[in-house]
């Protein structure tokens, strides 16, 4: 049996429930006057602008609510990105979907599906997927071999569950290139396309090669010898070790980067697919009474990180974007801020509505 690695969890979604500030009608300002930040606190969501304020080395941000005010900390330096960069696999899903490579009512075999799937690895992310998508199976696998699901309802799986092989059977359909074509639709250049599966796949044994998981990832789907061995002599890494591990080899971007590529989905400029984007995205109501009338989010998480990316839409078309990247945060601080994710990104939505949020943001320095 593979090992399991507890700590990677399947990345969370907006919980239902999280309010936000009303919407300003304040005017942008070219200065602003910071007030003694609040105090460390995950508990709170202004708690959250203490934390950033005592570990500005732990959180990158960039914000933009589409009225003239903007706040950004630390958002050209690339840093993990977990979950959060399977937008761009939806947008290269979305343009192939537009262009006629891609059929979203294809029958797709399960089994083609469950080969991506890593058990134990995911957080319960591809069993809950098939759970909702009324597949039925042991917890494991599939139990009907003869099996078959929407190719379009396998991606929704990617964005609302947060399934890991969803992401790697789109690279291994469409290509590296369409991975960076999506990307680059979205402001995002010299984008290195990431492998989900073969990054955790290589937190489980320290003796893999680490300059190529992507081989690995696909040896692992496609060599069933193989799938069925892999982990049970392995030598895993260091819990210790696990942090610099993904921080090296995991999914990695700025957060002006995710802001871009969100920005563009918001306001249109994507081009071509960004309705199938959209309609992945967006499948949350925004917040009441914030003056949006669509929210789209994709967040993620792995040992020590914890990110969001955000985009909103008015029924003027003016955009709202918030991407906020959480790293390098210790034990402690990681379940903490798993614990009271409502907290933090309640922070992120007043972030999106409220101007005076904004100014506190940008005294994080």
């Amino acid at each position: 049996m593979m090992r399991t690695l507890t700590a990677v969890t399947a990345a969370s979604i907006l919980l239902a429930g999280c309010s936000s500030a009303p919407p300003s009608t304040a005017e942008p300002t070219s200065t602003t006057t910071c007030a003694p930040a609040p105090v460390a606190d995950m508990t709170t969501p202004d708690g959250w602008i203490g934390f950033a304020a005592e570990h500005p080395e732990s959180v990158s941000f960039a914000v933009d609510d589409g009225l003239g005010h903007t706040a950004e900390h630390d958002a050209d330096t690339p840093h993990p990105l977990a979950s959060a960069v399977k937008v761009v696999h939806l947008g290269a899903y979305a343009r192939a979907v537009a262009d006629g490579t891609l059929d979203p009512d294809e029958r797709i075999p399960v089994a083609d599906w469950q080969r991506w799937y890593a058990p134990g690895t995911d957080g319960g992310a591809h069993i809950a997927a098939l759970n909702r998508l009324g597949i039925a199976n042991d917890g494991t696998s599939p139990t009907d071999p003869a099996a078959t699901v929407r190719l379009d309802d396998m991606v929704t799986a990617m964005v609302r569950e947060s399934d890991n092989g969803v992401p790697d059977y789109l690279r291994y359909r469409l290509g590296d290139d369409a991975l960076r074509d999506a990307a680059a639709a979205g402001g995002w250049s010299d984008f290195t396309p990431p492998t989900l599966v073969g990054v955790t796949l290589g937190a489980l044994d320290a003796t893999v090669d680490t300059d190529d998981l992507w081989s690995l990832a696909q040896r692992f789907a496609f060599d069933a010898d193989f799938r069925a061995t892999y982990g049970t002599t392995a030598r895993p890494r260091d819990e210790t070790k696990l942090l610099t591990y993904f921080d090296r080899f995991g999914p990695t971007g700025t957060a002006a980067e995710l802001a871009r590529f969100h920005t563009a989905v918001a306001d249109g400029s994507y081009g071509s697919g960004v309705g199938t984007v959209r309609r992945h995205l967006e499948w949350q109501d925004p917040p009441a009474d914030a003056g949006f009338v669509a929210m789209g989010f994709k967040g993620g998480n792995l040992p020590g990180v914890l990110t969001h990316g955000f985009e909103f839409r008015r029924a003027d078309g003016a955009p709202a974007v918030v991407v906020w990247l959480n790293h390098g945060l210790t034990a402690a601080e990681y379940e903490s801020a798993t614990t009271n994710l409502t907290q933090h990104q309640t922070l992120l939505l007043e972030a999106a509505a409220d101007p005076a949020t904004v100014g506190r943001l940008a005294c994080i320095s």
